[in-house]
């Protein structure tokens, strides 16, 4: 008689040994959570000066690859774009800079309304954009966020170009942690926003060509 186990009892037997080795272990790491961040409300005050009665239509910024999707970027050389480990903007970047920017023309109260580009009510004026940086980059060791954006405001009825003009602005980090660097890009979208804000209603004060 053989000493060895016969072969249909191998099986079973390595089954039960390997299922030993491996209790409690998982042979694949844990993914990392992903932290969902979105832009921190406008801090724009409400102005004193009266309401027009004019609408301004804000359209979602154009952006290409990657700018126009949910990653937070880092650039660590100039040219290459990276993103943050285990986090995203809750919404596509530039979705969220519109909302931004139109939660602010609400608070400052200038204008009688303000809709967004998916609104079917009439405007008299758009505003669109193009998303040209929304990242964070090194200088010295410490982040700093970067924001461009291309402006246009368009008269709704003719669609002509009535001003354009570029916006930029670059903000320090307080230091390299991912929640300073998220406030950094929020002190970034309201510098921006300020400038536009101004900038708009005193186009739409002047009178059309």
């Amino acid at each position: 008689m053989s000493p060895f186990p016969a072969p249909r009892h191998v099986m079973p037997l390595l089954a039960m040994l390997l299922s030993v080795l491996f209790a409690g272990c998982t042979l694949l790491p844990e993914q990392e959570p992903i932290r969902l961040f979105t832009l921190p409300d406008p801090s724009l005050s409400a102005s004193s000066e009266a309401t027009r009665e004019l609408t301004l239509r804000v359209d979602t910024p154009s952006a290409g690859s990657p700018l126009d999707g949910p990653r937070l970027l880092v650039m660590p050389s100039p040219g290459e774009l990276q993103a943050y480990a285990g986090a995203r903007w809750r919404d596509d970047a530039p979705l969220l800079l519109r909302d931004h920017l139109i939660t602010a023309f609400r608070r400052d109260g200038r204008l009688a309304a303000v809709v967004d580009d998916a609104s079917r009510a009439r405007s008299d004026t758009t505003l669109a954009s193009h998303l040209e940086a929304f990242h964070s980059r090194y200088r010295e060791g410490v982040p700093e966020v970067v924001l461009g954006l291309e402006v246009q405001l368009l008269d709704e009825a003719s669609r002509e170009i009535l001003a354009s003009r570029r916006l930029e602005a670059v903000v320090t980090s307080d230091d390299a942690s991912l929640d300073a660097v998220v406030a950094a890009f929020g002190r970034a979208a309201d510098q921006i926003t300020r400038e536009l804000v101004d900038w708009t209603l005193e186009r739409m004060d002047r009178p059309s060509p």
